[in-house]
């Protein structure tokens, strides 16, 4: 009787816990879900809305790689902050010992971050595709309607498994093979069925599509140059996009955004808006 009580007992706590896990990753796919959907709402009225909107999508994805990296700067000197806080904390109320590590926050996982010429060169491969990725899907979503974007840059699954094939070697199956077809059906279905068809933005979204892939393979050879933080890789990515950036946009949106230095930057709606994509976007 013992024995069934006790295993009743670790079948009702271990049924909580399941239930509990279920609950904190249903919430995370939907909070991922409102923010990836706020995030292409929000474009696109940034590069497509009268009023608010500002013609140079390059601009758009520079402020944002800004935003990002100066949250990730912030957020690393707050956790070193709170590291050196409790670092000298007690570990009892009535003991003079200190321990560190004591407790653990949101902003524990962010690491100190500085900017060292080095790494960020050893990163620059990786930058490069970043900025192909973030600046063809801004234009693709800028010249394409939102109910097309998705199906714009529905070949990521198929780069993936190509380059991966090319890059690393990984074998692909003849199910495989079906199933990517399938893909690129649906894809030619979708650009045919669409009534403000885009060749340029169709064109924007499966270049998006190609570097989104190079990026996801990249990324695990670049790892190892920031100590395999992902945090870390998302500064100096972005730092470098910042750099890289300011020439494309000089060349090609410099007299857009001297025409917004009256309009679009004098007004508080647009600047709102650009910081909420850009906290979004990091």
């Amino acid at each position: 009787q013992v024995k069934e009580t006790t295993q009743s007992v670790f079948t009702s706590q271990t049924s909580k816990l399941s239930m509990a896990g279920a609950r904190y990753i249903a919430s995370v796919v939907g909070l991922y879900w409102f923010v990836s959907i706020s995030m292409v709402y929000l474009n696109k009225v940034l590069m497509s809305s009268e009023g608010i909107s500002i013609s140079a999508p390059l601009f758009v994805t520079w402020f944002q790689c800004v935003v990002t990296a100066i949250i990730c700067w912030a957020a690393g000197k707050f956790s070193e902050t709170m590291q050196k806080r409790a670092d000298v904390l007690p570990t009892r109320a009535d003991s003079n010992e200190t321990t560190k590590g004591h407790g653990r926050t949101f902003f524990s996982q962010f690491p100190k971050t500085e900017y060292k010429a080095t790494i960020g060169w050893r990163v620059f491969p990786l930058s490069f595709v970043f900025v192909g990725m973030i600046a063809f899907n801004n234009l693709c979503l800028k010249w394409v309607e939102v109910s097309f974007y998705n199906v714009a840059r529905s070949l990521t699954i198929v780069f993936n498994v190509l380059l991966s094939r090319l890059i690393l070697g990984s074998p692909v199956s003849p199910k495989t093979i079906a199933c990517l077809g399938c893909v690129v059906f649906g894809f030619f279905l979708g650009a045919n069925g669409e009534v403000n068809f885009s060749y340029h933005g169709t064109v924007a979204g499966v270049c998006s599509s190609l570097f989104v892939s190079l990026n996801a393979i990249l990324t695990k050879k670049v790892l190892p140059a920031v100590d395999n933080d992902h945090w870390k890789l998302t500064f100096y990515n972005n730092v470098n996009a910042i750099i890289m950036f300011l020439p494309l946009m000089a060349y090609f949106e410099s007299p857009v955004l001297l025409q917004a230095i009256h309009e679009q930057f004098a007004s508080p709606l647009f600047w709102s808006a650009m910081m909420v994509a850009g906290f979004f976007g990091f």
